[in-house]
């Protein structure tokens, strides 16, 4: 199952002017510096009130479009390409955006979630390994979905596992991964419930004190 996010994100920008280090500045007012370009398309250097750029990039993530106004500009369909982030604070920095040509097929990565409960892991006797954390995909861009769900309630047996091969075909995209290549498989958990292998050793001092008894008797 795809989810696509039916209402569009919309991002107002404004051009910049500052560049270099003097973005710092820019920073402390609570704007983010951003670059959007493409096929044919800028580069553009703007910037953006940084909330409302985290509030869109939540909810976008790296594969679901936004449309950026620009002022002077077409209306520009992007994806978040690139973020950079502070390496202690994470706070975001500067963001690139990617202009795409919304007539052109497109090749994305997208990332794999999972739904659906399965019985050996509810119960604790394996645990789930997914292998492959996203899929290509190709399609034009509005095709593209924001993340492919795969059902694990079917892997009800040891050994069972997902393929690309076992997931539906759909009209809108194409999987480019190899159809023999496994998304999602389970690994067995050890419980260490078995018994220890010393269950002998209060017998053999029983058998020695009843020779021992059978032999004060004689």
């Amino acid at each position: 199952r795809v989810c696509f996010m039916a209402d569009k994100l919309l991002l107002d920008v404004q051009n910049r002017v500052v560049i270099g280090k003097k973005v710092k500045d820019l920073r402390k007012q609570g704007l983010l510096p951003v670059t959007v370009y493409g096929k044919g398309v800028g580069p553009f250097s703007v910037q953006v009130e940084a909330r409302a750029f985290q509030a869109v990039y939540r909810q976008a993530g790296r594969t679901r479009l936004i449309e950026v106004s620009i002022p002077g500009q077409a209306r520009q369909s992007v994806f978040v390409h690139d973020v950079q982030r502070h390496p202690v604070t994470r706070n975001i920095l500067h963001a690139d955006l990617w202009a795409v040509d919304l007539k052109a097929e497109m090749t994305a990565e997208v990332p794999v979630t999972t739904v659906g409960d399965s019985l050996l892991i509810a119960r604790g006797d394996a645990m789930i390994n997914i292998v492959l954390q996203t899929l290509t995909i190709h399609a034009l861009p509005a095709n593209i979905p924001q993340h492919i769900e795969i059902d694990v309630s079917v892997l009800d047996e040891l050994g069972k596992q997902i393929s690309v091969a076992d997931l539906a075909s759909s009209k809108d995209y194409k999987i480019l991964d190899d159809p023999e290549q496994v998304i999602i498989s389970l690994t067995e958990t050890r419980t260490g419930t078995e018994e220890p292998s010393v269950e002998e050793t209060p017998v053999e001092p029983e058998l020695i004190r009843k020779d021992r008894a059978e032999g004060d008797g004689e």
